[in-house]
């Protein structure tokens, strides 16, 4: 037996975790064909080429891995996750291939159905909050009723309980080292999400070089942003943060006026640690629609657009790499930018969401 962590694994089961690691990382780094302004390069980490579709398979194979040899979850025990969806699937597959029954909390919505047959198709059972909530569905006291009924002990990737998960952050900053073995980057440009995409590669970046990093959120979600410049939101859009239904671009972060719902640690530490130096609200068509009819106003048209971008070749790729790129076109332009190196990161794939 080789000795890891607090545990002896098996060898056989060790190998089955090196195994999964041979799959999983070392993903490509492309180019964009577009033209990006100032004679800037527009770089796009493929994650969705991870073998189950997207950075979130690093972050699963880490996370099973360290609770196993904790003695936390052992081959045949009931596991929780809660997810907008591709966490959701890698958590599915990962468990399902090391012998665990996988459970995923998913919020409802037609733009999340894809994402839920995907895990379904992997034997895991679903339990869906109400759409309105999305995420903010996740509240403590459904993760412990599910925990309670299915006897499963929540894996908890990335929120709840005020702390960091560092096993998740550890794990995504190999998408920075990975990265760095190539270019250097200029400027990061992640999705806020849950906040773990932006923290983990974003302070590595920042250890190894002075990388900018610019954050984006749909203006419906707002968390980052919101804590980044108290008060701006209100005075800019003439309403609250959360005010406005929850998005259709998964796996961005959403807050509720009345705060019920996840906490995330990650984001707080990605602002308070100052690894964000900007964060950039996001909107598409529909938001411009909503927010028109409730206060009369178009301010959100100004906003990056996600719906208005041409992916040059990289048109499998997913709508949240999709509002990477318009960012970074918008960033480029607006700052005037000359021969600098950019980075976007390829989520996941266009089929997993709603076209």
């Amino acid at each position: 037996m080789a000795k890891r962590g607090m545990l002896e694994l098996p060898k056989r089961r060790l190998e089955l975790y090196d195994a999964l690691g041979e799959e999983i990382g070392k993903t490509p780094l492309v180019e964009y064909n577009g033209e990006i302004h100032g004679g800037n390069r527009l770089w796009i980490k493929r994650e969705a080429d991870n073998p189950f579709g997207s950075h979130y398979d690093r972050v699963f194979l880490a996370l099973f891995r360290y609770r196993e040899d904790k003695g936390d979850i052992e081959p045949g025990q009931s596991v929780l996750e809660t997810t907008s969806g591709m966490a959701g699937i890698s958590f599915a597959v990962i468990g399902k291939r090391l012998g665990y029954n996988c459970i995923v909390m998913l919020p409802e919505g037609e733009h999340l159905d894809r994402r839920a047959r995907a895990i379904e198709e992997q034997g895991a059972m679903l339990i869906r909050t109400p759409a309105p909530e999305y995420i903010a569905g996740f509240t403590e006291k459904r993760i412990m009723d599910a925990m309670e009924k299915y006897r499963a002990f929540f894996m908890n990737h990335s929120q709840h309980k005020g702390a960091n998960n560092e096993v998740t952050l550890k794990a995504l900053e190999g998408i920075a080292a990975e990265t760095m073995g190539e270019i250097g980057v200029d400027c990061f440009i992640p999705s806020i999400g849950n906040g773990s995409s932006a923290l983990g590669p974003g302070r590595m970046f920042k250890i190894h070089g002075s990388t900018r990093i610019i954050g984006f959120e749909t203006v419906q979600a707002a968390v980052a942003y919101d804590q980044m410049y108290p008060g701006v939101y209100e005075t800019r859009f003439g309403i609250k943060p959360g005010t406005l239904s929850s998005h259709d671009l998964p796996g961005t972060s959403y807050q509720r006026q009345d705060k019920v719902g996840p906490d995330f640690p990650h984001i707080r530490s990605a602002v308070e640690g100052k690894i964000i130096d900007e964060v950039v609200l996001v909107s598409n068509r529909n938001i411009d629609e909503e927010y028109s009819a409730l206060t009369g106003r178009n301010d959100t048209e100004g906003l990056v657009h996600w719906d208005k971008v041409d992916m040059n070749g990289q048109e499998d790729l997913g709508n949240t790499t999709r509002t990477g790129v318009a960012v970074a076109h918008y960033v480029a332009e607006r700052d005037g930018l000359r021969g600098k190196d950019l980075l976007v990161i390829g989520y996941n794939k266009l089929e997993l969401d709603k076209l």
